[in-house]
C-alpha cells in the first residue's frame, strides 16, 4: 500500500487556504470547513523527533486561535511514536475511519442516469452542496467556496434534482488514475431509495471515462449504512486513519 500516494490524492482533492510543509508534515488551515483541511497531517517521513513537530504544530494553530489536531493514519513510520506523544499532551480521538478503494476493471460502474455529472462546479452547485451538508457558518461557507472552486484537478459535480430541487449530490475529483468520491449527501427525506448509490456510481463511470482505474473514498468507522453500500459497490477498505485533537 503507497500511503503517501493516497495521502497526496487527498490533499489535492480538497486544497487548503494556507498550507504549511514542516518536516514531512503538512499543516492546512481551512477556516473551519472539515477536519481534513484544519490539521497537520504527516505526509513524508522526516528527521526531526515527534515531539519537535508536535510543538511547531501546536504553536501554528494557538496563534490562529484553532485548537490544534493531527491526523494519524497507519501508513506513519512513527506512528506509535506520535500517539504515545499525543496521548503524553492529553490528546483526544475522534473521528476514526477508513480509505476505501474500488478496482473499477473488476466493478465497473451501473448507472441509470438519472444522476448528472458536471465538470464544471457552479455557484448554485456548491450553494445546494454546503446547504446538503449542513454548513451553515458564514466564516466556514466562505472557505468552501475559496477551496472547492481552487481545486485544480478534474472535477465531478454530482446531482440528483427532483421537482426542481437537488436531493442528492456528491463530489468526484479525478487525479492519476484514481478517482475520489467525497461528501455524497442524500436528502434526509428521501433516503433508502439507493440515491447515494446511483451518485457514487454516476462519479465513479465519469471518472473512468477520464481515464480512471481505480476508485477511493473516505468513510468513518461508525457509517454502518454507507460502508455497506461501499462494499455492495466492490470497495474494500484499505489503511486506517483517525484524528487526534489537543484538550484544552
Amino acid at each position: 500500500m503507497n500511503y503517501t500516494f493516497f495521502e497526496e490524492l487527498q490533499s489535492n482533492a480538497f486544497p487548503a487556504l494556507q498550507t504549511v510543509m514542516y518536516d514531512g508534515w503538512s499543516v492546512r488551515f481551512g477556516g473551519g470547513f472539515t477536519l481534513r483541511v484544519n490539521c497537520a497531517n504527516p505526509m513524508y517521513e522526516g528527521t526531526l523527533p515527534a515531539a519537535e513537530k508536535i510543538d511547531h504544530v501546536e504553536n501554528l494553530y494557538t496563534v490562529r486561535n484553532m485548537p490544534p489536531m493531527i491526523k494519524v493514519h497507519d501508513g506513519m513510520t512513527d506512528r506509535d511514536t506520535v500517539n504515545a506523544e499525543l496521548d503524553r499532551r492529553g490528546y483526544a480521538e475522534m473521528r476514526r475511519g477508513n480509505i476505501f478503494v474500488c478496482d473499477l476493471e473488476q466493478n465497473p460502474p451501473k448507472t441509470t442516469g438519472l444522476a448528472v455529472v458536471s465538470e464544471v462546479m457552479t455557484d448554485d452547485w456548491l450553494t445546494d452542496f454546503l446547504d446538503m451538508n449542513g454548513t451553515t457558518d458564514p466564516v466556514q461557507r466562505e472557505a468552501a467556496f475559496k477551496m472547492l472552486k481552487n481545486i485544480a484537478m478534474p472535477i465531478q459535480a454530482a446531482s440528483i434534482v427532483e421537482n426542481g430541487r437537488i436531493i442528492a449530490c456528491g463530489l468526484g475529483v479525478y487525479e492519476r488514475g484514481y478517482v475520489g468520491l467525497y461528501d455524497i449527501f442524500v436528502d434526509s427525506s428521501c433516503r433508502r431509495r439507493g440515491l447515494g448509490g446511483e451518485i457514487c456510481s454516476a462519479i465513479m463511470a465519469k471518472g473512468r471515462e477520464l481515464g480512471a482505474h481505480h476508485a477511493y473514498l473516505q468513510v468513518l468507522a461508525d457509517n454502518f449504512g454507507a460502508r455497506k453500500l461501499y462494499y455492495g459497490l466492490g470497495y474494500e477498505e484499505s489503511y486506517e486513519y483517525w484524528f487526534r485533537v489537543k484538550n484544552n
